[in-house]
């Protein structure tokens, strides 16, 4: 057996970026980083091979995407067939309310629409009872959407320690804050809190006016100061946001630096792969395959690092746009999944494989191109015309 050497076009891909004088240093740093990445992942030999499940057996691997057609049996659950999916990283809000409830199931509907979901799965009790991230046709995530509308609350347990987990804890916050959805509820208490405390506020506030009229003399000589201080807090405030404007730039900058090394990687990976198949439809040669069998790399090797040390600082860049980005590392493997192609495999089943993988690289190069377009939109980054 044997994997397709690609490693010396991606060197030399990775090799040219580096060149790039455009390219900044922590770009250069980032992508030799990458190479020593892939070339260790082009040297396997072999993927190894784990249980048996309803008949197949599956190469070890951590997530399960899967397509699944849904209908929605309450705020937290899908059905496919036999199939009950449990919405990961969330939990049901406790409401006393049917009508919200209902309220709820109509939402997740609505966002669900008449296409499938894309599941990871997380989690399976048994054959028809599984715990997994889901999102729509649009690529947005179900869990984090319940999340924002305070349909749901966060799974503390399931998300800690993952990077999903400042993520949905901020869209928790962001729901109970706003008074979305069973946090209404909590705003309506508040609401008469707030009357109460006004109106004690209000009593205090006489009594002080009436202080005032004894100590004006006193309080306008210290007017000045007061002014002085006020102008201070002004002037702190204002840096302390141009701080955090620049931390988001650079965040941003870094982000995209390491999107588009990782699309260098997908371009020469689409390379290889599209070669592959141009050989297999040459009927003049007899595939490679068909002697020794071959092991087929099912994802590019693609970095995740700059992300991961940074996703506490996406909430900077929106709510929409940080989703965007989570969802395209979610994608992410750093190791990826191999498939084995043996010499008895008939040519057209070898054919759709790798045709399969070459249109979900292309797929994600895609997306690489959406969100760095993104990046240049909400202006966090400058992208040079050649």
């Amino acid at each position: 057996m044997k994997i397709y050497d690609h490693r010396n076009l991606l060197m030399s891909c990775m090799m040219g970026i580096v060149k790039d004088s455009v390219m900044n240093s922590i770009s250069k740093y980032i992508l030799i980083s990458f190479l020593g990445l892939i070339m260790s992942g082009a040297l396997v030999s072999g993927p190894s091979f784990g249980q048996e499940v309803d008949g197949v057996t599956f190469v070890n691997r951590p997530y399960e995407d899967i397509s699944y057609s849904v209908r929605v049996i309450n705020s937290t659950t899908l059905v496919s067939g036999k199939t009950r999916i449990s919405l990961w990283g969330i939990e049901k809000i406790r409401s006393g309310a049917s009508i919200f409830h209902l309220k709820v199931r109509g939402a997740l509907e609505k966002e669900i629409g008449a296409q499938n979901v894309l599941c990871t799965i997380k989690d399976r009790d048994d054959e028809h009872n599984i715990k997994a991230q889901c999102i729509n046709g649009k690529e947005e995530d179900l869990s984090l959407f319940l999340l924002q509308q305070g349909y749901a609350s966060a799974d503390r347990t399931a998300i800690y320690g993952s990077i999903y987990e400042r993520p949905y804890l901020d869209a928790e916050e962001y729901a109970r804050q706003n008074g979305q959805g069973a946090w209404a509820v909590e705003s309506l208490h508040g609401d008469a809190q707030s009357k109460n405390f006004m109106m004690a506020a209000f009593f205090l506030m006489t009594v002080f006016i009436l202080a005032l009229s004894f100590l004006g003399f006193h309080i306008m000589r210290g007017f000045g100061r007061v002014v002085d201080i006020q102008n201070q807090s002004i002037d702190l405030a204002s840096k302390e946001r141009v701080l955090k404007d620049q931390e988001k730039f650079i965040v941003a900058s870094i982000i995209d630096a390491e999107i588009k090394a990782n699309k260098s990687k997908i371009e020469a990976y689409i390379m290889v792969y599209e070669e592959v198949l141009q050989r297999l439809d040459d009927d003049n040669i007899a595939p490679k395959y068909q002697k020794t069998g071959e092991i087929i790399q099912k994802q590019p090797a693609l970095d995740r690092s700059v992300f991961d040390g940074n996703t506490h600082k996406l909430d900077s860049f929106g709510s929409r746009l940080a989703s965007s980005v989570i969802h395209y590392y979610a994608r992410i493997k750093t190791v990826p999944d191999y498939v084995e192609i043996t010499p008895d495999m008939p040519k057209n089943e070898v054919i759709q494989i790798i045709a399969a993988v070459v249109d979900s690289a292309k797929k994600m190069d895609e997306i690489s191109d959406k969100i760095r377009g993104d990046f240049v939109q909400h202006a966090l980054i400058k992208r040079l015309e050649v």
